[in-house]
């Protein structure tokens, strides 16, 4: 396992998510059958899991200085997570967030991001990003993610953007920054209103990122990655499950992605791995607590698809080449 840490940035919450038999349409009573309470959000679900897999992970956001704050904290202290980068700011509400999964593993989420929680970035430890492996931004604190980005690349470090729904000016702004840009479909959607692939290519053409991807839940992932002769284009399947819970499934992903990168994997590995940690969380009811520890996960990429040690034994994506020229 590679010492050198990867840095997370970004949404901060605490979740309470409710099991239930079905999402209500309508007002009522329901009454849930199971009930966690945990830290959450894209960013802190993507360190959880990179702490789980063993690699040294901090977070860097804001949340208030409240009782939930402190919860907040000592959850991802627990997870063997550095928080030394979290700033509780004075006055301020941590974020919240109330999600009812229903028997389908569907969900759905009410969040709360409290107005006065500081966008400012000046306080962040800047210092820290030469030591790391990789920083993963996601789409919750533009302000900091600009000058993360910013510093990670003057340094060489690289940089990885969780390009989830946002304001289309926000994501415009981030996505030119990041040497590794991958997108929610939905996401993608806003930008490029068009199937998948095609929109990568249409991306590619524009920016420089090493590699732009998509992920597309059941049907799995695409993937474009720079190369002397343009890019090439690959699909990745997932596994096939019965989901349970979908909640943090991408940002599972998104852990697992760094993790790989940092450590120095070939890219259809990385993907391949993060698709099975993903799909190993959708099978546990529970959010970011259903992310897989390094164990757990080696043992399943056994049984799917051979010894993790064998690059081979993993499988080769169904992939074509497309250049930039001929998209």
């Amino acid at each position: 396992m590679t010492a050198k840490p990867v840095i997370c940035l970004g949404c901060a919450l605490w979740d309470t998510i409710f099991k239930v038999d079905s999402i209500p349409s309508g007002g009522g009573k329901v009454l849930p059958s199971a009930v966690i309470q945990a830290s959450s959000g894209m960013a802190t679900a993507a360190a959880v899991t990179i702490a789980r897999l063993g690699a040294p992970v901090s977070l860097w956001a804001r949340i208030g200085d409240d009782a939930t704050g402190r919860m907040f904290l000592d959850d991802l202290a627990r997870e063997g997570i550095a928080v030394s980068g979290i700033r509780q700011v004075p006055g301020g509400r941590t974020p919240i967030s109330t999600i009812l999964v229903d028997g389908e593993g569907e969900r759905l989420v009410v969040p709360y991001f409290d107005p006065s929680l500081d966008p400012d970035p000046g306080w962040l430890p800047l210092h820290e990003i030469g030591a790391a492996g990789a920083v993963l931004c996601d789409m919750r604190w533009p302000e900091g993610a600009r000058v993360v980005f910013a510093e990670a690349r003057r340094l060489g470090v690289a940089t990885i953007l969780d390009a989830d729904v946002a304001p289309i000016e926000d994501l415009r702004a981030l996505i030119p920054l990041a040497d590794h840009v991958l997108f929610s479909e939905p996401a993608l959607r806003s930008l490029v209103d068009d199937e998948p692939a095609k929109a990568l290519l249409r991306i590619a053409g524009e920016i420089g990122a090493e590699v732009l991807g998509v992920t597309l839940g059941a049907r799995g992932s695409a993937i474009w990655q720079r190369d002397d002769r343009g890019g090439k284009l690959q699909r990745f399947p997932t596994l096939e499950i019965r989901a349970v819970d979908t909640l943090n499934a991408g940002d599972v992903w998104h852990g697992t992605y760094a993790f790989g990168l940092v450590q120095g994997w070939e890219l259809a590995r990385t993907v391949r791995v993060a698709s099975v940690a993903a799909a190993i969380k959708c099978e546990r009811f529970g959010g970011r607590l259903g992310a897989p520890r390094w164990v757990e996960l080696a043992e399943r990429l056994s049984l799917e698809r051979g010894p993790l040690q064998d690059d081979a034994a993993l499988g080769a994506p169904s992939q074509h080449t497309i250049s930039k020229a001929s998209s």
